[in-house]
Parts: C-alpha cells; structure tokens; sequence
C-alpha cells in the first residue's frame, strides 16, 4: 500500500524504496540473511570490529547487534573473539563461510538493485540520485 504523507513526491520515494527493500529482504532470504545481516557482515570484512563499532557503523541499537551476531553465529557467518588488549570487549570476526556468503548475497541483492532502476537511462539514473542526494531534513527549529 502506497503512504499517505500528504507529499506525492515524499510517498514515491518511500513507496519506492519499500518495494527495493521487500525484493532485497526475499533474495537475501535465500541466503539465510537480512539485509542488515549483510551489511554487518560487509562491515567486518574490513576486519574484526567491537559490538560497539558495529552498532555504531550499522546505526543501531546494541541489542539489536547482539541479536544479529546471536543469528550469523548461529549460522557459522561469525564468531566471537577476545579484544587483544581489553578483556571487557568482546570482537567479532567474519568467517571464511561468512565471507562467502557476504560475495553470494552481495551478488543477489546487486540484482534486486540494478533490476529496480533497468527502466532508467544512465542520464535518468545520476539525475535521480542527483536529486535524492538533496532530499533530506533540515534542521527544525521551533
């Protein structure tokens, strides 16, 4: 169902961006993944990084990181590790399945991606990312 915001241009692009999301979350599906699976499991493939990092990285919640980890363990994508010199701080590192896997679901999700846009010329896309690069919220004062 389309959102009623009362803009047509802000209701497009959210409408838009559902119908993006919904394709992505069913391939990464079939990969055992979420999209935010993915990219915490993208993040570390900079290296090992703190729960806190990751949270902070993935612009979310800490329990939200620790549930995400709890599955991708799970799963054999991730484990936990000691930090090398703080004992309070627990480190996540991606594992070679987990590395294969973020190649896999990364080449599913880039289909959904480039599929989403196939009706736009190259000119039509940059124009579009052009313009969404200039949405946003400016700072409300009362």
């Amino acid at each position: 169902m389309r959102p009623k915001t009362g803009s047509d241009a802000v209701d497009a692009i959210l409408y838009a961006a559902h119908r993006i999301r919904t394709a992505t979350d069913g391939v990464l599906r079939e990969h055992g993944l979420s999209l935010s699976g993915l990219k915490l499991l993208k993040a570390l493939g900079e290296g090992d990084r703190s729960m806190r990092e990751l949270s902070q990285v993935l612009h979310v919640s800490p329990r939200t990181v620790t549930d995400l980890i709890d599955g991708l363990e799970g799963h054999g994508l991730v484990t936990r590790c000691a930090h090398p010199s703080d004992r309070r701080v627990t480190m996540i590192r991606r594992s070679e399945a987990g590395a294969v896997e973020t190649r896999e679901a990364s080449i599913a999700s880039e289909r959904v991606a480039a599929a989403a846009i196939s009706d736009l010329s190259a000119a039509e896309q940059d124009t579009l990312r052009q313009l969404l690069e200039r949405v946003g919220i400016p700072a409300l004062t009362p």
